[in-house]
């Protein structure tokens, strides 16, 4: 199995999926095509990291949080903030929202969502906040403001980082100085 084979089904494996059906002999594409393929598998690896670390981070300061109340808040904000981020190039991709809801599932995992919380989130995703009012619900959190800019930093590259999501990144930084 050669090194890319591996990767990949690392990085499926990472997400919960299986590429292996049947054992077939896969020939391997042509230059031009592998060096796209290896460019593109450089970027997911780079965000399988953030995400490995946003886990870690978000599991931290998950444990400061002294109620339920102030849990679904922040995933409230979490989803805001990345929601925020996905469509401020005017195209919430597919890829983006899947990803956002893959990654909190894994958060939220066998948790039962109040259904005032769901109400917020579905609004969320039908009409995302702009950065100013995402930031000031995360603001309003115990959680870290760095937890929710690894959150940024992992949206943006999902589909490959954009210039509206490189000026989201440095409003950030601007709200969060100004604050």
């Amino acid at each position: 199995m050669s090194f890319l084979s591996r990767l990949i089904d690392t990085i499926l494996g990472f997400f919960g999926k299986s590429r292996k059906k049947e054992t077939k002999e896969v020939k391997e594409p042509k230059e031009e095509v592998a060096v796209e393929e290896k460019i593109e598998l450089k970027e997911e690896v780079e965000v399988l990291s953030e995400i490995d670390i946003l886990k870690k981070d978000l599991s931290d300061a998950f444990e400061k949080l002294s109620s339920m109340d102030e849990y679904w808040e922040a995933i409230i904000a979490i989803e805001a903030v990345a929601t925020s981020c996905a469509s401020s190039d005017r195209d919430f991709s597919e890829r983006e929202r899947k990803e956002i809801e893959t990654f909190m599932q894994n958060i939220i995992q066998n948790r039962e969502i109040p259904a005032s919380v769901q109400e917020k989130i579905d609004e969320v995703y039908a009409n995302p906040l702009p950065l100013n009012q995402a930031f000031l619900l995360a603001k309003e959190t115990k959680i870290e403001m760095s937890v929710f800019e690894e959150i940024l930093e992992v949206v943006m590259h999902t589909d490959g980082v954009k210039f509206e999501e490189k000026v989201v990144f440095n409003a950030w930084h601007d709200f969060k100085q100004s604050a």
